[in-house]
């Protein structure tokens, strides 16, 4: 693996003590209001190392958007989970600024990874949300993905990826790699974390990357994410998604939370267009 400034700067831990096993990738902080998936993931590596949990494979923790970070901001110029496409990639130069950058600087520490992979890369990509509410999770709906998702024991959403382009799973998930994201709760509140970390665990005991026997509090882990999502459906699909920019002062309705049920016509948000409501129930 590199040890250039873009790995010092931009890795949360890695951990390789020469066993067999699968690869994995831990991202966080794709977006900079989201800080939560950077704090889970360096305390999943601080305990790896502190205990001295042994790991069979690779496993590997990448901060996002550190600009954006700094900053408290979703991004600075533009989404850096989009643009993740080939013809984009192979624009971004030595002079890159802003996102661009910082895309760079993640490609740049993932190549090592991605060129000596004999199987497919595992990635969990940390998010979490504006609004409250359940953890829920996504993927591209893929066999090799199925696994990983179901093993967060939270409600898995499918879907999204296929309405939205360019985003960093789906382009690892095109080059033949799994992948699943965890919004893992509201962005400012410290359960957030909590989740994260807990599905950090479950991921990784699932892959074979760790032993839950070795992970004093493994089943403190398994059974809070399950009671938390115990009373939602295991799977369900979006069937409808409205694109908000920065431009549009969005802000959800005050209690709306995830997985609510709603009836056609319902107030759940509103821009400065005014009351946005469900196209039906």
């Amino acid at each position: 693996m590199t040890t250039d400034k873009a790995f010092e700067r931009r890795v949360l831990g890695a951990r390789d003590d020469g066993r067999a096993g699968p690869t994995v990738v831990i991202t966080g902080g794709l977006h900079g209001n989201e800080p939560a998936g950077v704090i889970a993931a360096s305390r999943v590596f601080a305990r790896l190392e502190d205990e001295r949990i042994p790991v069979r494979g690779k496993v590997v923790g990448i901060a996002g958007n550190l600009g954006a970070l700094a900053e408290g901001a979703r991004y600075r110029v533009r989404d850096l989970n989009r643009g993740w496409t080939e013809a984009h990639i192979r624009a971004l130069g030595p002079d890159a600024t802003g996102e661009d950058f910082e895309q760079r600087e993640m490609l740049r520490v993932m190549a090592p990874l991605l060129a000596a992979a004999r199987e497919p890369i595992v990635f969990l990509d940390l998010h979490s949300t504006s609004g409250g509410g359940a953890p829920f999770c996504c993927m591209a709906d893929v066999l090799r993905n199925r696994p990983l998702a179901f093993a967060l024991r939270v409600p898995v959403v499918l879907g999204l990826e296929e309405v939205i382009d360019g985003t960093m799973l789906g382009y690892l998930c095109d080059m033949g790699h799994a992948g699943v994201s965890l919004e893992g709760g509201q962005n400012d509140d410290p359960e957030t974390i909590r989740r994260h970390t807990s599905a950090i665990w479950l991921l990784l005991a699932a892959v074979g990357a760790i032993d839950p026997g070795d992970v004093a509090d493994f089943d403190h882990h398994w059974k809070t994410l399950a009671s938390e999502t115990a009373r939602f459906p295991e799977v369900v699909e979006i069937l409808h998604r409205h694109v908000v920019g920065p431009e549009d002062d969005f802000t959800m309705k005050p209690g709306q939370l995830s997985f609510d049920a709603v009836t056609k016509g319902q107030i759940v948000a509103r821009d400065v267009h005014g009351d946005i409501r469900t196209p039906e129930a």
